[in-house]
């Protein structure tokens, strides 16, 4: 009887772990990675934009005041460290490809890849936002200055407002990010277990 039950747990967990298709897998993750990468590039290009705008405000627009031209100066600095954080990553998650023939060490890599961008998204993007609040200071000085009063509180709610709000939303960014490195990492050790598998076999 002993024997039978352990036939039965042995046929169990067979049945619950089903053989994958490493081709599948394959494709799957190439897809999340393309996917990703087309993220990062996205994010790259429409910062580009955005130092783009900074520079042409600098360049139209008279400030008065050296704490405005200092508060530039930090938002276009703040973008391009942004821009060459994106960059790097787009780069290392697209020109992974040769690591796919070496699912461990894919494996390990996707791991710390998912470890640094965590770390990015938590505590460089914290610091990077007080940096970027810091800026905001900056320049309501000189909207303080020259503009009515009505419209120097209307600007520092809205920059609070939407300070509150892109944190809100890097939450969900994070825990999607997060979700697809996952998503990867799962599928290559599924895919990695298999293999060992059918060597024991």
């Amino acid at each position: 009887m002993k024997d039978f039950d352990a036939l039965k747990n042995i046929w169990h967990g067979q049945s619950s772990a089903p053989k994958i298709d490493y081709q599948d897998i394959l494709k799957k993750i190439r897809k999340s990675r393309s996917s990703f990468a087309n993220k990062l590039l996205g994010e790259t290009i429409a910062i580009i934009a955005v130092i783009f705008v900074f520079i042409l405000l600098w360049a139209n627009k008279p400030f008065l005041m050296w704490t405005s031209h200092l508060s530039l100066i930090i938002f276009i600095l703040c973008c391009i460290y942004y821009l060459v954080v994106q960059y790097r990553d787009y780069r290392s998650i697209s020109n992974s490809e040769f690591l796919l023939k070496q699912p461990e060490e894919y494996v390990t890599y996707l791991k710390n890849y998912r470890r640094k961008r965590y770390v990015l998204n938590t505590r460089k993007y914290g610091v990077y936002s007080i940096v970027i609040g810091f800026a905001f200071a900056l320049y309501f000085i000189e909207v303080y200055y020259t503009a009515p009063l009505w419209q120097t509180f209307s600007g520092v709610i809205f920059t609070i407002s939407w300070f509150l709000i892109c944190a809100l939303l890097m939450r969900s960014y994070i825990k999607k990010e997060q979700e697809k490195l996952d998503e990867m990492i799962t599928n290559l050790e599924r895919l990695e277990k298999q293999f060992l598998d059918t060597d024991m076999v």
